[in-house]
């Protein structure tokens, strides 16, 4: 697993969140730097995949399928903060056994849900609140020719809501016209180490991230929500499978204190301000895990 990997996961929790993506990437930057990771580059494979992809070849040609008649609720993008923990799973994923889920996300406005296929391409659905951009297509494409650029297909879903279906791995129009097909309402199922938390006075779960060996959370009390992780009012917690713990941290990171502890063959990281170190401690002393 590389620092690039990590730093690939670190900007895809936060991305609808964060005013600057400069600063972001300074404050993920000395963030790596402190800790290695394991299984989270699995989180967002478009960059890495992006190379293989250019060069790989279609295996086979796949016939059209009619996309599925049952639209996606409008509730696909709940905020995390629902008062249950873990939050519940966005209701949409892809029903196809040739592509492995990796991970799911949600935020407030925003849901993720990746996939991977043979270590090389990723297909990956977001679902975000509002309108779409301006060359999305009205409504979820019934046509091949519908698509002007079939590894990427951003399309209203309704008045409230719209996505984006994208891929690396290189497809005909038909094909992705199949693969938009079976996007269907099922949430998707990842079994990962988080059980339960005890949520400090004052946060709430801004970011929460679920992958077979991690998961990544913020919190930020509600006037700190659009700057996290930037704030220093917030907290941020990562769990992973043989994660080697950092101890050191940047002058310049909103959140220097660095707190961690062991369950078993599993890493909990908190990373705080030094006025939320007792906030912290007590959330890192709160966690269960599944196994």
């Amino acid at each position: 697993m590389t620092d690039l990997d990590q730093l690939r996961r670190v900007l895809r929790a936060q991305e609808s969140l964060a005013p600057d993506p400069d600063a972001v990437l300074a404050v993920a930057t000395r963030r790596i730097r402190r800790r290695r990771a394991t299984g989270a580059g699995a989180v967002t494979l478009t960059v890495v995949a992006v190379g293989a992809g250019a060069i790989g070849l279609l295996e086979r040609q796949t016939a059209p399928v009619p996309p599925a008649t049952h639209p996606i609720p409008a509730a696909t993008t709940p905020s995390p903060d629902t008062g249950k923990f873990p939050p519940a799973a966005p209701p949409i994923s892809l029903a196809d056994s040739s592509w492995q889920l990796l991970m799911w996300s949600v935020q407030p406005q925003f849901a993720a849900v990746h996939y991977g296929r043979d270590h090389r391409y990723a297909f990956e659905i977001d679902v975000r609140d509002g309108t779409a951009p301006r060359d999305a297509l009205p409504e979820k494409p019934t046509a091949a020719g519908q698509l002007k650029h079939p590894q990427s297909v951003m399309w209203q879903d309704g008045p409230g809501h719209w996505v984006w279906a994208r891929t690396t791995k290189p497809v005909t129009a038909a094909e992705m016209l199949a693969l938009l097909g079976k996007i269907g309402a099922t949430p998707p199922v990842v079994q990962s180490p988080l059980k339960s938390l005890q949520l400090p006075g004052g946060q709430r779960v801004t970011s929460f991230t679920s992958e077979p060996e991690a998961n990544t959370l913020v919190l930020c009390p509600d006037s700190a929500t659009q700057r996290a992780p930037l704030d220093s009012r917030c907290l941020s917690m990562f769990v992973s499978l043989n994660e080697k713990a950092g101890d050191s941290a940047s002058p310049e990171d909103p959140l220097p204190v660095h707190q961690n502890r062991t369950i078993g063959g599993y890493t909990i990281e908190v990373d705080s301000s030094r006025a939320n170190e007792p906030a912290a401690r007590a959330l890192l002393d709160s966690v269960r895990l599944n196994r």
